[in-house]
């Protein structure tokens, strides 16, 4: 029974507990109006899990959050599809030149689509007003395919920590003085085997340094123009995102994208999307009956398709579909196929279709062997994690990137869509099947794992380091140099210096064996006078 003394002990600890968050607590706002599904179950674990530990998160985004906390509040824009919005007649066979930089439009074209919705949406003048009252203390934002959302944290004059759910743009490399060395670290348009040849270094270092100046000089151009247009201020959107950027969180780690030089302003999070409570989750009925009738005795195991969030896998020619059914059946393999429709293109009991199955559960279930995505970025880690074997077809965008990886790493075997024939893929799935991928994904597995915080971990760490020591955390991971022209950024300057001053140096000398050549010519011409 309380006593009038409990109740005001009591009391007492509830005020201190709630003085104390209140003390910890912060705002943060994030900005994620890209409509991409795949892109934001990226980056919603890390909203969520600083919205569990008592911040109050903002966000503005097209994807509903399937179970918000308290201290969550979203604001959605509507009017995209976000999944099965690509089908396979979008297909991009190749990585040259043209094909890269049609990519680039296509993807300046569709961030300044999401400027306008984002902008007429009238969420910014909710943010501002209320921003008034209660100041937020942190962006969080995608960096992707446009800078317009920057005219928001510039108002709210906070630091912003910028996030990537796949290899950093080219673009973005200058935001944070990111070394970029084209000569061997590929950008996210460009898949090519390790070690380049001299031609895939020519591909590479133009498609960077050509997409990374349309960038500056096209998309942020209009970024700037459309910040004028609706919040009324003129300003270099490039300038004032290299002056608000602390950090970037990029959806990668070294084990499956390979060392290269970074600074302490990136941040490798590969697999934060993954979460290990969530392992043995039970699976959908469907599929729990197809894997308890497996005999393992007299099957391979389980292949498991699925070409992602995106892509409609059923959009599949029928030629096509028809050639990779003839296949599996080759093969002692039971199959589960992502398929968007009612309509199956078989009836056959070695296939399961389904309209949706949970990817990281299904992956790392025991009978399942093996993988054959699209190279998305998400499934290829989750595959990665789990330790299996892949079959990879990319299709668009960093699937070439994500795939040449997996091949590098010696876990898995490229299969490109327009190389899809009996014999090619025959030979695919007998390669995939040999003992050293598995070996291989098993050994990815435990590196991919084994690190000294989770993702999720090192993430919230980072943005409370910034939340909790305010601006100079800010100034101290600034980096001066992204102020420098290219020019003095590269010593272009002191080489010059150097180099006039060797040919000085050289001039010097050479007029000085000149002058020693001519006074002995004429000390010998002398002597010969004198004899």
């Amino acid at each position: 029974m309380f006593t009038s003394k409990n109740r005001i002990y009591t009391l007492t600890l509830l005020t201190l507990a709630l003085w104390a968050q209140s003390c910890t607590s912060s705002n943060i706002l994030g900005l994620f109006p890209h409509f991409g599904y795949s892109h934001f179950k990226v980056f919603y674990p890390i909203l969520q899990n600083l919205a569990e530990r008592g911040h109050n998160v903002t966000v503005i985004t097209y994807i509903k959050n399937p179970d918000p906390h308290p201290n969550y509040e979203e604001f959605i824009i509507t009017g995209k599809e976000t999944h099965d919005v690509i089908t396979l007649d979008m297909f991009t066979p190749a990585r040259n030149l043209k094909i890269l930089f049609h990519e680039y439009y296509l993807l300046h074209a569709e961030g300044q689509e999401s400027c306008d919705k984002f902008y007429k949406s009238g969420y910014v003048d909710k943010i501002l007003a209320r921003h008034a009252r209660v100041p937020y203390d942190l962006v969080i934002m995608e960096n992707f395919n446009t800078d317009c959302y920057f005219g928001v944290p510039y108002l709210l004059q906070v630091p912003v920590v910028g996030v990537s759910s796949c290899a950093l743009m080219p673009w973005y490399y200058d935001r944070i003085a990111l070394p970029d060395i084209p000569s061997y670290v590929q950008s996210e348009f460009i898949g090519f085997p390790e070690t380049l040849n001299w031609q895939q270094r020519l591909t590479n270092f133009i498609q960077a340094k050509g997409l990374r100046t349309l960038y500056r000089f096209y998309t942020n151009y209009l970024d700037s123009k459309v910040i004028k247009k609706y919040l009324q201020i003129d300003v270099d959107v490039n300038e004032i995102a290299k002056s608000l950027t602390s950090l970037i969180f990029v959806n990668q780690h070294y084990s499956l994208s390979g060392n290269r030089p970074i600074t302490p302003q990136l941040i490798q999070m590969g697999g934060v999307h993954i979460n290990e409570k969530h392992i043995n989750d039970t699976l959908p009925k469907d599929i729990t009956n197809f894997l308890d009738k497996i005999d393992e005795s007299a099957t391979k195991g389980v292949l498991f398709i699925s070409w992602g969030s995106m892509i409609r896998s059923s959009s599949l020619d029928r030629k096509l579909i028809n050639t990779i059914l003839k296949v599996l059946k080759k093969f002692p393999l039971k199959v589960i196929w992502k398929w968007e429709t009612d309509e199956k293109p078989t009836n056959s009991e070695q296939i399961l279709f389904v309209k949706w199955a949970p990817q990281f559960n299904l992956l790392c279930h025991p009978k399942v062997k093996y993988f054959w995505g699209h190279g998305g970025l998400l499934g290829t880690t989750e595959a990665v994690y789990c330790g299996k074997p892949l079959i990879v077809t990319p299709i668009y965008g960093d699937q070439f990137t994500n795939a040449n990886a997996v091949e590098n790493r010696k876990v898995g075997v490229i299969m490109d869509y327009n190389d899809i024939d009996e014999n090619r893929l025959v030979n695919t799935i007998q390669e995939i099947m040999r003992t050293r991928y598995t070996e291989n994904a098993l050994a990815l597995s435990k590196i991919f794992r084994n690190r000294e915080k989770t993702p999720i971990e090192t993430t919230t760490w980072w943005i409370e380091h910034l939340l909790q020591n305010g601006k100079i955390a800010s100034e101290l991971l600034h980096n001066k140099a992204v102020h420098l022209n290219w020019f003095v950024y590269h010593s272009l300057d002191s080489a010059l210096i150097l180099l006039l001053g060797t040919i000085l140096f050289l001039i010097f000398i050479c007029r000085l064996v000149k002058i020693a050549n001519l006074a002995w010519k004429r000390r010998l011409t002398h002597k010969i006078k004198q004899n």
